[in-house]
């Protein structure tokens, strides 16, 4: 009786140890589909899933995809922004503007796309007067993340991958024509003070 006792007791163990050992092998077989990443977050292995009416993103020079998709863009939203406005600058044109035409739209992209990254090392910049614009790009019912460029300062352009330089000239230019305005854009960009 005592022999089978000692039987029946080691059963019993290695069962348990069977069951927690059948449990481990399904939790890490569940957790072997995920990767810890630099911050400690957990990250799928498996390939993202898109909600349907999402550009997919591009591995061009954007990082967003934007820049690697400009011949789908199809409209534009460009929407100015006033961190100052005790600066009380004024605008010769609206504060949202839509560019409905896929051409204008493209170019915006195309030359937000073509900008140089911002140095790294330190630079003079001229006054920055806290205006900023949001693009919001589109194609068709989806849409892309929006870019902010500054229109004063050292031109800072974020949203589309690396940050990037506006600069004077060039893209204000091709962004001014597609709003509508024909000279000068750069400077009606940044506004006028009303005294002025």
């Amino acid at each position: 009786m005592g022999r089978s006792g000692k039987w029946t007791g080691r059963v019993r163990r290695l069962g348990w140890f069977g069951v927690a050992t059948s449990a481990a092998a399904l939790v890490m077989t569940a957790c072997g589909s995920q990767l810890a990443s630099s911050t400690g977050a957990i990250q799928s292995t498996r390939p993202a899933q898109r909600p349907s009416g999402t550009p997919a993103p591009g591995a061009g020079t954007g990082g967003s995809g934007l820049c690697a998709q400009v011949p789908v863009v199809t409209r534009l939203t460009v929407a100015r922004a006033a961190a100052l406005p005790q600066n009380h600058l004024h605008f010769a044109f609206p504060a949202v503007v839509t560019v409905t035409g896929p051409a204008e739209a493209r170019a915006v992209a195309t030359s937000l796309c073509a900008l140089p990254r911002m140095p790294s090392a330190p630079m003079p910049c001229p006054m920055d007067q806290g205006v900023s614009y949001r693009l919001d790009f589109a194609a068709g019912r989806a849409s892309f993340p929006p870019v902010t460029a500054a229109a004063g300062g050292c031109n800072p352009v974020t949203g589309a991958g690396p940050v990037r330089r506006a600069g004077p000239a060039g893209f204000w230019t091709v962004l001014g024509q597609a709003i509508g305005i024909e000279h000068a854009a750069g400077s009606a960009l940044r506004g006028t003070s009303r005294a002025g």
